[in-house]
Parts: C-alpha cells; sequence; structure tokens
C-alpha cells in the first residue's frame, strides 16, 4: 500500500474522530470522500450554523485540501398532534 494511500486513509479517520469528539460538533451521520484535494462533505443536520460549523472545523484541520459542503440541513418539528394508539 502506497504512503499517500495510508496517509489518505488516516484523513478520513481523523475527520470522523474529530467531528464525533469535538464538543461543539458531536456528529456521527456525516460522510467524508476524499478526491484528490478534495474533501467532500455529506450527510443531514438540524441547522444550517451547525452545517457551516463542521465546513469551518475541517477547513482548519485540512488548511491544504478545498472543503466541498454537501451537507443537508433537514427540517425537525414535534408532530402537530400526539399518536392515538389503541
Amino acid at each position: 500500500m502506497s504512503e499517500a494511500r495510508i496517509s489518505d486513509e488516516y484523513a478520513d479517520a481523523a475527520v470522523h474522530r474529530m467531528l464525533t469528539e469535538d464538543g461543539a460538533i458531536c456528529e456521527q451521520g456525516i460522510e467524508v470522500i476524499r478526491r484528490d484535494s478534495l474533501i467532500v462533505l455529506r450527510g443531514q443536520v438540524e441547522s444550517a450554523a451547525r452545517r457551516d460549523a463542521i465546513a469551518v472545523r475541517v477547513a482548519a484541520e485540512f488548511p491544504d485540501r478545498h472543503v466541498q459542503n454537501d451537507i443537508v440541513v433537514t427540517t425537525v418539528a414535534a408532530p402537530p398532534e400526539p399518536e392515538v394508539i389503541s
């Protein structure tokens, strides 16, 4: 296995660990895709602020790579009425 491939695998693991262990983010559901000097982030979060914070954190950790943020903001709301179970 080439040294570049090994370092890329470590970079993937580092991004996942960083997003999971960062107290301000604590996010496990983000997919990280590497393409040469590009890091693509995919997944779903509950706010635009959270999406942006994830991209800023990854960009700060890997300043030599471009970060493409494809994370989608999903609206989560309480159900309008309680579910009736009979």
